[in-house]
């Protein structure tokens, strides 16, 4: 499917909420701990196996269009929690495109530490090895910061980062995070702003965790 068919899709599971203008209405307030008019919950699609299976097969065939070889990827690796069911299906589709069937394409993925300025990513529960060529990717990239520790999660540990980040959703205008190409399903810059810039907070709009189901519901009520 090409982009206007995946944003139909995110549409079609009430994934996709942009601030109607009505300041009665909550806003975003994001991880990164910026405010938002818009945002793509990818939780509601990630849920739907085939759905899943069907992003990550156009992944697999877009990377294959930027030249990316399918034996190079040891492993695909993403940050919890978003990026490990596609990390999953991701490494699955890498497995069944290789020449030969010698050897399988991992997955694994990196956990929060730490708070403030010790909040980085590491691998808790997975393990990577010295030397694995590691595919990243994610479920939506809003900032990098999550993708930019898990890189370095990756390299402390000895692995290699092919030149790719792969994501269902770009809503952050960038086309690369430190040098890595990225290849979105969806290319959708949204607006962000810091706290005490936040045009609807000045309004008098309410800023609220998009996630969680009764959050999401107040995102998406009608005054």
């Amino acid at each position: 499917m090409n982009q206007d068919s995946w944003i139909s899709s995110y549409q079609k599971k009430r994934a996709l909420w942009l601030h109607d203008g009505n300041v009665k209405q909550p806003h975003a307030l994001l991880t990164s701990g910026k405010h938002s008019d818009g945002f793509f919950n990818s939780e509601l699609v990630m849920e739907d196996s085939n759905l899943l299976g069907s992003a990550a097969l156009d992944l697999f065939n877009s990377l294959i269009l930027n030249k990316l070889e399918v034996d190079t990827v040891f492993r695909v690796v993403g940050p919890a929690m978003g990026a490990i069911t596609l990390a999953h299906d991701l490494s699955h589709c890498f497995s069944h495109g290789r020449k030969s069937n010698l050897y399988p394409c991992l997955c694994a993925y990196t956990e929060k530490e730490g708070e403030g300025e010790n909040l980085r990513m590491v691998f808790k529960r997975t393990v990577i090895q010295k030397g694995e060529h590691i595919l990243l990717c994610e479920d939506v990239l809003t900032t990098g910061g999550s993708v930019e520790m898990t890189m370095k999660a990756v390299e402390e540990a000895g692995g290699i980062i092919l030149p790719f980040v792969a994501l269902l959703i770009n809503r952050s205008g960038l086309s690369e995070v430190k040098g890595k190409k990225i290849v979105a399903l969806i290319n959708k810059p949204m607006s962000m702003w810091k706290a005490d810039e936040c045009p609807l907070c000045k309004q008098g709009s309410e800023a609220i965790r998009p996630k969680g189901k009764e959050n999401w519901a107040r995102l998406n009520a009608t005054c």
